[in-house]
């Protein structure tokens, strides 16, 4: 896990280098010697932030890891929750639905019957064929009775079933409140990865300068570079503090949302 104490005291001791440096570099005497002053402060100043460059970079590294170790977890864990919820009361859910179906399908001809005598009644009637009305209502009311006790049995399964959607609908919106902070601390830190990423743009090309530097034996060119990367790792490293800060709340947040969950 990271230690943000010893994190916290390391990039104290860098900005205190990089305070150092930039006095080195602003405080040299004027005269013929100011050059070669300049040149020897900066020496001193590459063997202070070289130490602390590498220092950085492998922490970075190894921050980086730990977070990535950590994001799989939690992603993991969301995933699993998430199929916890959408099986919530799934099993009762779908027993009462086989249970509504199989009625409904049960008494279909018989209500569809009671409908259709019903209908061919009231069409009697309106062509004046009394006797043909008076055959139809005496079915429809030899199967009323069952007819009405059919429809209030598809009535009450289907009710049960709504009924159970609604219960499990409201156990899983409590799962699904808890998971939206969830959301926002994600979105933090995607937008902190971004920050990263345009950071890690300005060391690309501090790096670039400094191995030129090197290469051309200008050392105050090259103390500058070193101090811009050692710059940027110290804002990388301060970044993914933060991110490893927002994966652990989410590590707590699904810990919250997983003890909801119905038992």
């Amino acid at each position: 896990m990271i230690k943000r104490s010893s994190k916290y005291s390391r990039i104290g001791i860098t900005v205190s280098i990089l305070i150092l440096c930039i006095t080195l570099f602003t405080a040299r005497p004027m005269g013929a010697k100011a050059s070669d002053t300049g040149w020897d402060s900066a020496l001193t100043c590459i063997e202070k932030l070289h130490d602390s460059y590498i220092s950085l970079d492998a922490s970075n590294k190894v921050e980086k890891q730990q977070i990535q170790a950590l994001r799989k977890q939690n992603n993991d864990k969301l995933k699993d929750i998430n199929t916890k919820v959408q099986s919530i009361d799934k099993a009762k859910i779908d027993k009462l639905k086989v249970d509504a179906d199989q009625i409904e399908k049960k008494f279909a001809p018989l209500l569809k019957e009671y409908t259709e005598l019903g209908k061919k009644a009231s069409e009697a009637r309106k062509h004046k064929d009394q006797k043909a009305a008076l055959l139809y209502d005496l079915k429809r009311n030899h199967i009323k009775s069952a007819a009405i006790a059919a429809r209030q049995e598809v009535k009450t399964r289907k009710d049960a079933l709504a009924t159970a959607r609604k219960q499990a609908s409201v156990k899983a919106k409590v799962v699904k409140d808890t998971l939206t902070q969830v959301q926002t601390l994600k979105k933090h830190i995607t937008s902190e990865n971004l920050k990263v990423t345009d950071v890690n743009k300005t060391k690309t090309a501090a790096d670039k300068r400094y191995k030129a530097a090197v290469k051309q034996g200008d050392a105050i060119a090259a103390a500058e570079g070193m101090r811009l990367m050692v710059g940027v790792l110290t804002q990388v490293h301060a970044s993914q503090l933060k991110i490893f800060e927002w994966e652990r709340q989410i590590t707590q947040t699904l810990r919250t949302a997983e003890a909801k969950l119905p038992s």
